[in-house]
């Protein structure tokens, strides 16, 4: 009987207590973690964005107009931060890339992203859009001037003397769609109000 009322152990009280305070620190990391892990997908957009700008100003350069897009890719928007493969359509090129026609005048140029050179490394989550525009674009203030509307597909006009590009998607599944520009001159901006919306 002296053994078993020496022996040790942790009361119900003691329990209860390090249950309580493991549920108040899930209750802290958890939602926590889930903003971080919503942040970290955000980065797609804002590197596949920048590298379709280098890629425009790239053929810009060589051919004196800017690239249009004739499709938005993939052709639906992708839901719950799902991944979509890029259409294998998109990696072609086509026969000739051209911004002026034989006898010099300006024409549009559109394609596919392929044929500026921007196919993404594997499936993604946002949709892509790329429209030349007539206007010089404007770098984006406080007011976010950069975050118009949306841009249609094919949307190419000549001359062309800037273009927008703009990622559209929903990666939390709450119906609220994600939405990133970047213009020729700007660096890319995220078009929410509440940078807590992804």
């Amino acid at each position: 009987m002296k053994a078993l009322r020496s022996s040790k152990g942790f009361t119900l009280i003691e329990l209860m207590i390090v249950v309580a305070i493991i549920g108040i620190l899930a209750a802290i990391a958890i939602p926590n973690f889930i903003q971080y892990q919503m942040r970290s997908r955000t980065s797609e957009a804002k590197t596949n964005l920048s590298a379709i700008k280098t890629a425009n100003l790239a053929f810009q350069a060589e051919n004196r107009c800017y690239w249009s897009s004739t499709n938005n890719v993939p052709a639906a928007v992708p839901n719950n931060g799902a991944l979509v493969a890029w259409p294998p359509a998109e990696a072609a090129t086509t026969a000739a890339l051209k911004c002026f026609d034989n006898a010099g005048a300006p024409t549009v140029a559109t394609g596919f992203f392929g044929d500026i050179g921007f196919v993404p490394a594997g499936a993604v989550r946002y949709q892509y859009r790329l429209g030349s525009t007539a206007a010089v674009t404007a770098v984006p203030g406080p007011q976010k001037t950069l975050c118009g509307g949306a841009i249609a597909a094919g949307a190419g006009v000549a001359p062309t003397l800037g273009f927008l590009a703009q990622a559209f998607g929903d990666l939390d599944g709450d119906g609220v769609q994600g939405d990133f520009k970047v213009s020729d001159i700007s660096v890319v901006v995220n078009c929410l109000p509440n940078d807590n919306i992804f």
